[in-house]
Order: structure tokens, then C-alpha cells, then sequence
């Protein structure tokens, strides 16, 4: 029996990025608004993800090497991730719901 290891089979936050490089060029070829836009909102709370995901793996890497004693800090690390995880998911499937109904509207 062959077992598919996990990490090869989920793709990372960071491969989603260059969708936000598109927007970031269009946003400088266009001019500057200073109100923030859903995607600037949705950016912040993907990269906020990307942070919290990257700095709890950072933490167990280190704590797997034994390089750290600070647990409450890795266990308040890891519990971010994972809201900020859960944040963007439940945005994006909010954001996803509001298509699906703009979508059914008759005109």
C-alpha cells in the first residue's frame, strides 16, 4: 500500500500570491484611491494568514531542534494561525455565497 504524504497533496498560500501581484500592478496604473476596497481588506486578512501560518512553522521547527523554551509563546503562535486560517475561510466563503446570490438575481 503506497501513502501519499500530506504535504504534497495541499498547496500553499503562498502559490495564491500572484494573484495579488496582478492586482498590486493595476493598482499602480491606476489612479490612487484612498478608500480601501474589498480586495485590499481580503489582501490584508490572506497575508495576515500567510504570516501567522509561516511563524507557527517556524516555532515548531525550532521547537522540533530544541532551540526553544517558550511554549506559551509557540501555543499562542499556533492558536493564531489557526484563527486567521479559519478568518480567510470563512471570508472567502462568505465572499463566494454574495457571488453565488449576485449570480441567481434576475434582471
Amino acid at each position: 500500500m503506497f501513502i501519499v504524504p500530506i504535504s504534497s497533496a495541499i498547496t500553499p498560500l503562498e502559490s495564491v500570491s500572484n494573484v495579488f501581484d496582478k492586482y498590486d500592478e493595476e493598482a499602480l496604473s491606476e489612479e490612487s484611491v484612498q478608500t480601501p476596497t474589498f480586495m485590499d481588506v481580503f489582501k490584508g486578512i490572506f497575508n495576515n494568514a500567510v504570516d501567522a501560518n509561516a511563524q507557527k512553522q517556524s516555532d515548531i521547527f525550532q521547537l522540533m531542534l530544541g532551540n526553544t523554551d517558550n511554549l506559551e509563546q509557540i501555543q499562542a503562535n499556533i492558536t493564531k494561525a489557526e484563527i486567521a486560517t479559519d478568518l480567510l475561510v470563512n471570508v472567502k466563503n462568505a465572499m463566494v455565497d454574495a457571488y453565488n446570490e449576485i449570480v441567481k438575481m434576475s434582471i
